[in-house]
């Protein structure tokens, strides 16, 4: 519901098979993995991030804000290479930090390597409902029934118990005055919050294996009101990545902001 509120439009990435997507997310990391040309990486990442603008079909202001993240903790992870790289020509030293020229390039190598990955992840998680990935899993990759609803029913129960915490951060407010204040702060405080949480958990799980009980659920054959399958749009999707990882190449040896050709 939430992805609901912040997309405008829907694109072809939407009608995709989860599968797809995940198929082509793992041969993405590969791919990125085995390009140590800083330049094919470059302009492959500027590709993947207008995808994500353009096919997501998020407003601009979220993705404004998620793209900021995105760079930030890019360039957080690649701290490390930058100051304690190896490397021959120093452009910057002071204690135990040493810039060179190489590390500095490397650096860069990794945060484009990481951004590269969540620019096509983000458009992933913007056109796929959770639902519709464990419905795939169960009827294209034949998983167990009784494994696909385990994980939907917990990925269902996780707002239930952060709405229950809420309550009970209220209720201890309006109550303060008749706790102690060992129940509500430091370890006694956690533990207590955890053991309600929990014990309501059980309940909660207990009354949904009765119901699916009472249903008659088994793990045996099954029919689907709503079915999953591929479609021509996962043909556009496995194209449209291989075409983006073409283009990048060719314009990697036209277009080259980084003299080194081998970031390793």
């Amino acid at each position: 519901m939430m992805l609901q509120s912040i997309r405008k439009y829907e694109t072809f990435v939407n009608r995709c098979n989860p599968i797809t997507k995940v198929g082509l997310a793992a041969a993405l990391f590969l791919t990125v993995v085995f390009i140590h040309n800083p330049n094919y990486l470059f302009h492959l990442s500027l590709l993947l991030l207008l995808a994500m603008i353009i096919l997501s079909g998020v407003k601009l202001r979220y993705l404004a804000a998620l793209l900021a993240v995105m760079l930030l903790l890019g360039f957080i992870s690649s701290l490390y290479m930058i100051f304690y790289g190896e490397g021959t020509t120093t452009l910057y030293s002071f204690g135990i930090i040493r810039i060179t020229e190489e590390s500095f390039i490397r650096g860069i190598h990794v945060m484009m390597r990481g951004l590269t990955v969540s620019f096509f992840g983000a458009l992933i998680i913007f056109t796929t409902r959770i639902t519709d990935v464990f419905y795939s899993l169960m009827q294209q990759l034949m998983l167990k029934p009784k494994y696909a609803y385990s994980f939907m029913a917990a990925v269902r129960m996780v707002p239930i118990i952060l709405s229950e915490y809420v309550a009970l951060r209220q209720a201890r407010k309006v109550r303060r005055a008749l706790i102690h204040k060992k129940y509500v702060t430091g370890m006694k405080g956690f533990k207590t919050t955890i053991i309600t949480l929990l014990s309501q958990s059980i309940r909660r799980a207990y009354r949904l294996g009765i119901a699916m009980e009472s249903k008659g659920f088994d793990d045996g054959p099954r029919t689907y009101y709503h079915r999953t399958s591929f479609s021509i749009s996962d043909i556009y999707l496995i194209l449209f990545i291989g075409a983006c990882i073409f283009v990048s190449f060719q314009l990697g040896q036209i277009i080259t902001p980084f003299e080194s050709t081998d970031a390793r």
